[in-house]
């Protein structure tokens, strides 16, 4: 799951917002380092990555896609879902997204003191560019997926791609990546929660 996902899994909890968020730019000893809280979101990050990756509904989501992406397709459904939870919000959140993205934005500020180096650079452009907005627009998520081909170009030169070229296909199998994400979302949910109370 992408972003908007892992801060609404977080219940609002600002500790587990931030964990959620800056989970993949953290590795040992900087996770040993973080508060309680934020360390416990990390690892709720990370649990909710792993449920993802390997549930059949996902799996058919990235196979969709596969043929057009090739090894990109999960990391594409994992924002494409993001997408779906932005438009479709109402069904799963009483709060109006705006609100949500403005109360994880005030959350994320107050801690972000705590992270250093790339994790700290990028909450603060997703802070800035209202990326959680933005996921709720097919330009915005084509803007999302260029920023992030910038970073693959950077990190993974051999298999750069720009993944905006995928919107045309992504919009033409919306209907059925809707449908999955919404036989797979409450599932996640479910076990998102049985995470946050497991001892």
């Amino acid at each position: 799951m992408n972003f908007l996902a892992h801060l609404h899994l977080s219940d609002g909890t600002p500790g587990l917002m931030l964990g959620g968020i800056v989970a993949d730019f953290v590795r040992g000893p900087d996770v040993a380092l973080l508060p309680d809280e934020v360390r416990a979101g990390v690892r709720l990050h990370r649990q909710v990555d792993a449920f993802t990756d390997r549930h059949p509904v996902v799996q058919r989501s990235v196979g969709r896609l596969a043929g057009r992406c090739g090894w990109f397709a999960g990391i594409v459904v994992d924002v494409y879902y993001d997408h779906v939870l932005a438009r479709d919000w109402p069904h799963y959140a009483d709060e109006p997204l705006r609100a949500f993205s403005d109360r994880a934005y005030a959350a994320l500020e107050v801690l972000l003191p705590h992270v250093t180096g790339e994790g700290r650079e990028f909450v603060r452009r997703f802070i800035d560019s209202d990326r959680l907005a933005l996921y709720a627009t097919p330009a915005g998520i084509a803007e999302t997926f260029a920023r992030l081909s910038d970073r693959i170009a950077v990190r993974i030169p051999t298999r750069e791609m720009r993944l905006e070229t995928v919107m045309p296909d992504l919009l033409a199998t919306d209907a059925a990546l809707s449908a999955d994400f919404h036989a797979f979302y409450p599932e996640l949910v479910a076990f998102a929660d049985r995470c946050k109370t497991a001892p």
